[in-house]
């Protein structure tokens, strides 16, 4: 197979190229009907407008049962910036905890951050492969009036295919737009936290985030376009109102119920074809990896492990990026250091965040657009 030269429309690829912002279609891995029995739900489950909605539901809840006035939150040391902003506008004290190189999280470095001002733990899972088992369960043992927040999103396969999950003490909350083409859709999962729905209807904000949803949806809908008629002009088009709709959410969080559109699409989602797919293209990227590549983070894929994204280490990563951009691969960073976080305090993760780089592995692709990123790869 010979790599063609003119990006982003390349031969063997996928139209539109492998990577970025998914488009509303099949591709996204929808069924057809509700009749498929392929969608498996949460249990005590409420469906709000976005990631950091579902973030800032659960704070709402945190702050809403302590009676002592507590104002801290601990965060992971390696996150998403976008995940602090509910934090701070719920008007509280955002500290860290250290994430290990390996992206373990250790429980003594919480506990040894805890105090009379902590009011919660953010604990975080990276790119659907789990935590050690049971830590939110021994932290809320050993910190009773603590709040357990379990931002699971990239677990969030692994949790749906499990028909015993439960988030036990903790509340767990996902972002499902990182899986598939979900127009505003966030999930609180309250297991022992379960609250009868007149009390979520008082936390939550009235409406929708309709501004939000509304760009959303449009982008999703020219991004299908898009894939179907390779334009660059309409490439430009279709990111146009989803830059939009980030925008709109990072001026602020609304905590609202997710849109009718995308409680719909919930529903018709096929997650059990999404996990074949991601699982089988995961492995054959592991199974032929070319070294000169740089490091994947996992090298082992457990048979209860649905992967969000093929994660590796580079050395120079801003180097192999534009290499692969060139050849109609759009990788994305999970994350760049947040401005909040000082690198000399976290340095496994400082270092994590200028060399990670996520190679994608979703439902679009087949074993076919798998070998052409593995000969982009090898292409510098």
């Amino acid at each position: 197979m010979t790599i063609c030269d003119r990006a982003p429309f390349l031969a063997n690829c996928p139209l539109g190229g492998i990577g970025s912002e998914f488009g509303l279609s099949r591709r996204g891995g929808y069924n057809a009907s509700f009749k498929t029995g392929m969608h498996r739900g949460f249990r005590d489950a409420t469906l709000v407008s976005s990631g950091r909605s579902a973030l800032g539901l659960a704070i709402r809840y945190a702050q809403v049962v302590d009676t002592s006035g507590r104002s801290k939150f601990l965060l992971p040391s390696y996150l998403c910036e976008s995940m602090i902003q509910p934090f701070h506008e719920a008007g509280l004290e955002v500290r860290f905890y250290p994430v290990d190189g390996d992206l373990a999280i250790d429980e003594e470095s919480i506990a040894r951050r805890v105090d009379d001002k902590t009011l919660g733990v953010m604990l975080m899972h990276y790119f659907g492969f789990p935590q050690v088992k049971e830590l939110h369960c021994r932290l809320h043992a050993r910190f009773r009036k603590v709040c357990i927040i379990d931002d699971r999103t990239h677990l969030l396969l692994s949790d749906i295919a499990d028909p015993s999950f439960s988030p036990g003490p903790s509340i767990a909350v996902y972002s499902p737009r990182k899986w598939g083409p979900f127009p505003d859709l966030g999930i609180v999962v309250w297991g022992e936290q379960a609250l009868p729905p007149c009390q979520v209807r008082k936390l939550l904000d009235t409406g929708y985030d309709f501004g939000f949803a509304w760009f959303r949806l449009v982008g999703l809908l020219l991004r299908a376009t898009f894939f179907s008629l390779p334009l660059d002009a309409l490439r430009v088009l279709s990111l146009r109102p989803l830059h939009l709709a980030e925008e709109i959410l990072h001026r602020r969080v609304r905590v609202t119920r997710a849109s009718p559109v995308s409680r719909l699409l919930w529903r018709l989602w096929n997650w059990a074809l999404v996990w074949q797919i991601r699982r089988q293209n995961y492995q054959y990227l592991l199974s032929n990896w070319p070294t000169k590549a740089g490091q994947p983070l996992f090298s082992h894929l457990p048979r209860d492990v649905c992967p969000l994204g093929f994660p590796i280490r580079a050395e120079h990563r801003e180097e192999l990026k534009a290499q692969l951009i060139n050849k109609g691969v759009y990788p994305p960073i999970h994350w760049r250091r947040p401005p909040q976080l000082d690198p000399t305090a976290f340095p496994d993760s400082a270092r994590l965040a200028e060399e990670e780089l996520t190679l994608s592995i979703d439902q679009r692709y087949t074993t076919k657009h798998m070998e052409y990123l593995l000969e982009a790869l090898c292409a510098g």
